[in-house]
């Protein structure tokens, strides 16, 4: 019994002290705080300029866009507990906010790419429509001109004009 008395005691202690030690351990301090923080702004405003040039290029960003208020949030929240002096808060909103904008800018610079290669696509196809379209008129209005005006004058030229009497013109 005496045994299982000393164990708890030193089961009990150790917890104590442990935990203690692991405090000290896992405690951020202020550099390390501001330095995460700076790193997540400068990731959040990369990201954010990415998602812009991604839009202006005519990409569907909204996805992104949602990303982007996330990781904003975080940061605000990361900006708020590192005023408050809770570092270690601050630190942890601060790597969520990294993390999360993390694979914007690859994904954005893809959206990019892929709109501006459609654009490109649907400007060759829409090119290539004109220039069939343009040949063809240009063609039937070589070939196409001379016999419809034959036709047309063939055709006129079978009409024959009323007479219409002298009296019939004049009214009283």
């Amino acid at each position: 019994m005496k045994c299982y008395k000393s164990a708890i005691v030193v089961f009990a202690l150790s917890a104590i002290l442990l935990s203690g030690f692991l405090r000290v351990c896992l405690a951020v301090d202020q550099a390390a705080a501001e330095k995460a923080l700076d790193d997540a702004e400068n990731a959040l405003a990369s990201a954010y300029l990415a998602v812009v040039e991604a839009e202006n290029a005519g990409a569907n960003v909204s996805d992104l866009n949602l990303k982007l208020q996330i990781a904003g949030k975080c940061l605000a929240n990361a900006s708020n507990a590192f005023r408050l002096g809770n570092f270690g808060d601050a630190y942890n909103y601060a790597l969520n906010c990294t993390k999360i904008v993390e694979g914007l800018v690859c994904e954005a610079e893809t959206l990019k790419e892929e709109t501006l290669k459609s654009r490109e696509e649907r400007l060759f196809v829409s090119a290539a429509c004109s220039s069939v379209g343009l040949s063809f008129l240009f063609v039937f209005s070589l070939f196409g001109w001379r016999p419809l005006k034959a036709f047309y004058v063939k055709r006129v030229l079978k009409m024959k004009p009323e007479v219409v009497e002298e009296n019939e013109h004049r009214r009283p």
